[in-house]
């Protein structure tokens, strides 16, 4: 701070800033500086922002009766005018809101460089844009005097209106401090106050002292931000005492990336009010976790969340029960129930439902929150907020756990969101036609508002500063770094405001209207931030946006910053790691006789192909998470053919019944439909509820077409009759007993079995089902399971039915050439084996399988890579990965999941 600005503060003036951070900041250096002086006390210092200052004038001078009593409109009420105001004029409502924010901000245009008059009038009466916005600004002035009402940007020149006889601003001293470029509304304002005997001056923050300006170049956006980071960390460790700030041109936009990198170079403790940085630029309110646990609250209770929402919304710490890591499970397992069947969007009925099963004490307080609910679902805005609130305290919001400052303060900025959206209330006409609004409807307004508010907690005077371009003016640090310093970013390129005539901005000198105008204003600002520190950095990415940048010309060309890009935490901490002793243990404990599992053919099949993933899959129960599916997922599409030929075995019966039926076209046709028609009732009705029907109707399509396909290989086939379908029996292999369900086993007419499984995906070959490590094991297991349970019945056949659209076929190992299915195979190898000879083969490597699966053997050795691809469970087993280019090698690497059998 200069010390003619320090005087002034210490004679009671009022100091005007551009922002409110710099109106903190004057404030803090002036105590900081009465107590380097020793004082024991001192008057405040006064300094406003501008709105706050031109609001403070309009309450004092409406109080004394200088000036007509108005209602100031909030920010959000002001959007909420333009909206009704655009809407009134026929603007489809999914256009509304970005052209609401337009027409705002050219009417702020329109009063802050305009001479203090009605400028759009001119503007009226054409077909062009400036013409319809004219037509608005009418309407929203007229609706602003209808409601008795100022908005922030007409209030500075209706304080032109002040009695003459007001003596209340005479005398006083009135400092503008941190403008580049006042306003001309700003301007006109000053010169009223003078007018009225008021001192009025317009001054720097900093002394008038350039500093020499350091140089980098770099070769990406990120490496530039990262070296700016590391850089004012050495600064600040070196001395804990600077003040280091960090200027980052359109903040707005890489706000995440910035914090993220500011995490990673800089770190930050648990509660970030604490942290040795400050982002100035907050988080959008909704983006707050206090906030979007209540936000989704409300929601939930007037309306739908979609599952992921839903799900994160239960993990909330802002919860009752939060802190109990069981209650914590058990919510999250809640996720995973909805996707295994592929809900997609869940209503407070269903949330309670699933917290109900688990005994969730949550679960009652959502029950009270539902009554709230029902006796609520329309009403006024406030009537809607004091329900919300109502439903907040009954759910337990914002949960049992000690807040930090930052929540707190995200509280209170709740409250004041809920104030601002009641008060919406005030700009019908008339009380008689206050609005009342769908709970739902209501609520998507409110979180739209919420979501377009920063929220930005209070903290302590960080040492490190990181800014946008116009916060840093006016600030002093001891070292100022500014990135992004390219051609393109300073000057700026012109963008005219397109609902403002080009000429009328030019004339009266408006932002981003004229070349001319940019390049003077960039180079005060560049001058401007050169006073800010003794040492400055300005540096640029020589590539933006795939596009390649030079250094902008604003700023002296200067000599090279010492400023490397630092590794990042994740490229250190692999750098520095001490050399691990490494231990190769691919044993677990055995399997215990009493130890849960699941025992069916996916155990032999998951030790086959890899045994960790048997360990993983069975013992541990690590099992991939649900993806959410768009329509039927390929486990569900194979239930539906399972059950669909299984409908139509119990009724056809045998190979006679098949062949007639076939000849009775009509018959058959009809028989199809039937029993695909049937078999789409194995989903559960709300599943479809959830689809469009169309989905319904194809998958009965596809049905009729896969039975056809496959009915029309078996038509082919000698005589047989269906003895099952969908038989349960087990196998021991010691020490198990696998349990197995084969989908159809028939009996051919010159004796003997053929045992039938149904694959809606592709199929192996049936050369590897005799491997060490055999694919489609279940052929293997239920061979030996129809020998054990009827050892003088023999098996002949082992079938896969591939029932893949555009690929029907039957794949298949036989005693003989009689009991073939389908036609011969094309490729090399024979399917005619000797059938004692497999099923001996097939008992000694199941049994190994078995025997090593219970005996814990769990290396992880995947059968071939590409089954990594499906796996999912790297994170356990820490395998070095797959190859992508690991093709199949035409047996088939299903990546869906089969149906049942």
């Amino acid at each position: 701070m200069t010390d003619a600005l320090h005087r002034a503060l210490a004679r009671g003036a009022t100091v005007v800033t551009p922002n409110r951070r710099l109106a903190r900041h004057l404030i803090g250096a002036f105590d900081r500086a009465n107590r380097a002086a020793g004082a024991r006390a001192w008057s405040s210092a006064r300094a406003l922002p501008w709105p706050a200052f031109v609001l403070d004038l309009e309450r004092e001078a409406m109080a004394s009766g200088a000036l007509a009593p108005r209602v100031r409109l909030s920010g959000v009420a002001v959007a909420e005018l333009w909206r009704q105001v655009l809407e009134a004029d026929g603007i489809a409502a999914l256009d509304v809101g970005g052209l609401a924010s337009a027409a705002s901000e050219a009417w702020e245009l329109v009063h802050a460089y305009g001479n203090g008059g009605e400028s759009w009038r001119a503007w009226a009466g054409g077909a062009d844009d400036p013409a319809a916005f004219a037509r608005w600004a009418e309407r929203y002035r007229e609706a602003l005097d209808a409601r008795h009402a100022v908005d922030a940007a007409t209030a500075p020149d209706r304080l032109s209106g002040v009695d003459q006889a007001f003596r209340g601003w005479h005398g006083r001293e009135v400092v503008f401090a941190g403008f580049i470029e006042p306003t001309p509304q700003q301007l006109r304002l000053a010169e009223r106050l003078r007018e009225r005997g008021a001192v009025v001056a317009f001054r720097a923050t900093v002394e008038a002292a350039e500093a020499g300006i350091l140089r980098g170049a770099y070769a990406s956006t990120t490496a530039e931000l990262c070296a700016a980071l590391a850089w004012a960390r050495r600064i600040v460790e070196a001395s804990p005492d600077a003040r280091v700030g960090i200027v980052v041109p359109e903040l707005a936009a890489r706000r995440a990336e910035v914090r993220l990198r500011a995490i990673d170079v800089l770190g930050m403790p648990e509660d970030e009010t604490l942290a040795a940085w400050n982002l100035s630029l907050g988080a959008p309110l909704a983006d707050v976790p206090l906030v979007a646990a209540a936000t989704d609250l409300i929601a939930l209770a007037w309306g739908r969340l979609p599952v992921g929402r839903a799900a994160a919304w239960l993990r909330s710490a802002y919860l009752p029960g939060a802190s109990s890591r069981t209650l914590r499970g058990l919510r999250a397992s809640i996720e995973r129930s909805w996707l295994e069947r592929a809900v997609e969007t869940v209503d407070l009925d269903a949330v309670t439902a699933e917290l109900a099963r688990r005994n969730d004490p949550l679960a009652t307080s959502l029950v009270e929150v539902g009554e709230r609910m029902r006796t609520t679902p329309r009403a006024t805005r406030r009537g809607l907020v004091d329900a919300w609130r109502a439903v907040l305290e009954v759910a337990g919001w914002p949960g049992d756990r000690a807040l930090s400052s930052a929540a707190h303060q995200a509280r209170a900025a709740l409250d004041e969101a809920f104030a601002q959206f009641a008060a919406l209330d005030a700009l019908s006409a008339s009380q008689r036609d206050v609005a009342r609004l769908e709970g739902g409807a209501a609520i998507a307004a409110f979180t739209a508002q919420v979501a377009a508010s920063p929220f930005q907690p209070e903290s302590a005077d960080a040492p490190i500063q990181i800014l946008g371009l116009y916060e840093a003016v006016g600030l002093p640090f001891d070292a100022l770094w500014i990135s992004g310093m390219d051609d393109e970013t300073l000057p700026r390129a012109m963008r005219p405001h397109p609902l403002i005539p080009i000429a009328w901005q030019r004339d009266r000198g408006a932002p981003r209207s004229d070349p001319a105008r940019e390049l003077a204003f960039a180079r005060a600002l560049a001058g401007t931030l050169r006073q800010s520190a003794p040492t400055v950095v300005v540096s640029h990415a020589r590539r933006v946006d795939d596009r390649p940048a030079l250094p902008t010309d604003v700023f002296p060309r200067g000599v090279p910053v010492d400023a490397p890009v630092p590794p990042l935490p994740a490229q250190t901490m692999f750098a520095r790691r001490p050399l691990l002793e490494r231990m190769v243990d691919a044993t677990a404990p055995p399997l215990a006789s009493d130890e849960r599992l699941s025992r069916g053919s996916g155990l032999v099949t998951a030790q086959s192909d890899c045994p960790f993933q048997a360990l993983a899959a069975c013992r541990w129960r690590a099992d991939r998470w649900p993806q959410a599916q768009v329509g039927l997922s390929p486990m569900e599409r194979g239930n539906l053919i399972h059950a669909a030929l299984a409908a139509f075995w119990r009724e056809v019966r045998d190979h006679a019944g098949l062949v007639a039926l076939r000849s009775a076209e009509a018959n058959y046709r009809d028989t199809l439909q039937r029993v695909a028609n049937a078999a789409l009732g194995v989903i559960d009705a709300t599943r479809w509820r959830r689809l469009p029907p169309a989905v319904r109707a194809g998958e009965a399509a596809r049905l009729e077409r896969t039975m056809d396909d496959w009915l029309a290989i078996e038509t082919e086939r000698p005589p047989f009759e269906v003895l099952d379908v969908e038989h349960e029996t087990s196998l021991a292999l010691a020490p198990l007993r696998i349990g197995l369900r084969l989908d159809r086993i028939d009996r051919l007419a010159d004796g003997g079995v053929a045992i039938l499984d149904y694959k809606s995906g592709r199929v192996p070959s049936a050369g590897r089902w005799q491997d060490d490590r055999p694919k489609a094991v279940q052929m293997g297991l239920y061979t030996l399971a129809w020998r054990e349970a009827h050892p003088d019945d023999r098996v002949r056949a082992a079938v896969l039915a591939c029932l893949k659209r555009g690929e029907t076929k039957a794949v298949g190992l036989y005693a003989d050439g009689a009991a073939r299915v389908g036609a011969a195979p094309k490729a090399k190898g024979n399917d005619v084996v000797d059938w004692p000879l497999l099923e001996a083969r097939w008992a000694a490597v199941m049994g190994a399988l078995v025997r090593s699966f219970a005996d814990g053997e769990a290396l992880v050795s995947p059968r071939k890579a590409a089954l990594c691809q499906t796996c999912a469970r790297q994170a356990l087993c820490r395998v070095d990965g797959f190859d992508d280019d690991d093709a199949d090698d035409g047996d088939g690497v299903d990546s869906g999941e089969e149906g049942a059998g």
